[in-house]
């Protein structure tokens, strides 16, 4: 019997505050959107009561809560808690995969041998979470990816839902459509359209229940990596110059470089994601001749695809980098590129074992060039 648990840090930047700094407990802390100009990129629970949310303009945020402790968006401290959330996760099972920087799905089939009960072991990674780093955690334990992450979602704030096996469609059927990872607005109106309201309604169209949900049968789908690994950041002041959207890249590519080392994938296809500062938002792919997991080569393309497609300018808000079509083989290199993949391997092994130990901010492979906008 596959079991697996679905992780989601609650309102993981804010959290994060108030942990660095205890005065901020129990007050409305917001991330971002200091200047009004800028957006909210979390809130606490405190401040969510008045409505405050994330990708809120920072001025409307004021308005709702006028109270509210605006703090600067600091990523890379984010990022070394998230790396520790994971570290622990990684002490009960041996295949944990990041989500997002605030969300993680660790494989618990077969550790009942080892640490009991898979409900006992959930409860005690959620504790641990709180023990040890002072954040808090919301988690969805079943047989199926899919319903771990909806229940996750249901169990916010400080929350647990466990979904027993054979219980799934009972659990899912009343929920809303719109619950489904992936289902959103634009779909979620098409499937309205067609008198698709709740999950019970999709499940009644086999067609569509197998194209949306993934009910994980109890099947076993632990090598098949068919997800992306991605990171974005909302600015808190839009930019317009090339080489400061860039230097904002390098950063995004460091942590999805990370991630996809640490669960030993490769990626064929990397994306980077452009909004301005009106919403529209475009997305620009490009598949790789050679798997790479290396910040410089992931760096190298997602640059050349921002060069390529943002509009010269205008003022950029939000930046993402994501890799796709992972594989957890190696590849087929052509002999005079597998001297250098290997020195690649090593560089960036040493450079992940230092971060570990010493954060984040330890070292860097490079940086990226500096070129003008």
């Amino acid at each position: 019997m596959a079991w697996y648990l679905h992780i989601d840090m609650d309102a993981f930047f804010a959290s994060v505050e108030q942990v660095l700094d205890p005065s901020l407990k129990g007050k409305p802390v917001i991330v971002g959107g200091r200047s009004g100009r800028g957006v909210v990129t979390s809130a606490s629970y405190e401040a969510r009561k008045f409505g405050v949310h994330s990708a809120m303009p920072g001025f409307q945020a004021r308005k709702l809560c006028p109270q509210g402790i605006f703090v600067p968006n600091r990523r890379r401290v984010y990022s070394e808690f998230s790396h520790k959330v994971f570290a622990i996760l990684e002490q009960y099972s041996p295949e944990v995969h990041a989500l997002s920087i605030d969300e993680g799905l660790v494989d618990l089939t077969g550790t009942d041998r080892l640490l009991g009960p898979p409900l006992k072991t959930a409860d005690a990674i959620i504790r641990r979470i709180e023990t040890d780093l002072g954040l808090p955690s919301s988690a969805g334990l079943s047989s199926s990816r899919v319903t771990a992450k909806i229940a996750a979602t249901l169990a916010k704030p400080r929350g647990l839902i466990y979904v027993p096996a054979g219980s799934e469609k009972d659990f899912l059927a009343p929920l809303a459509v719109e619950m489904i990872p992936g289902v959103g607005p634009k779909t979620h109106k098409a499937l309205n359209q067609r008198g698709i309201k709740t999950i019970e309604d999709l499940l009644a169209r086999a067609e569509l229940a197998e194209r949306y949900l993934d009910l994980v049968e109890s099947t076993e789908r632990r090598h098949h990596h068919d997800h992306s690994i991605g990171n974005e950041t909302t600015l808190d002041q839009p930019v317009k110059e090339i080489s400061q959207m860039e230097k904002i890249l390098w950063e995004l590519v460091e942590e999805v470089g990370g991630r996809l080392r640490r669960d030993e994938f490769y990626a064929r296809c990397l994306t980077v994601k452009i909004r301005y500062s009106n919403f529209q938002t475009i997305t620009r792919s490009r598949t790789l001749p050679s798997l790479t997991c290396f910040d410089k080569e992931i760096f190298e393309t997602v640059s050349a695809l921002l060069r390529e497609n943002v509009i010269r300018g205008r003022a950029v808000r939000l930046l993402g980098v994501s890799a796709s079509a992972l594989q957890s083989s190696g590849w087929q290199e052509p002999l005079l590129n597998r001297d250098k993949r290997k020195s690649f391997e090593q560089l960036y092994k040493g450079i992940d074992d230092l971060r570990r130990k010493y954060g984040e901010e330890a070292i860097g492979a490079a940086t990226p060039r500096n070129r003008g906008g």
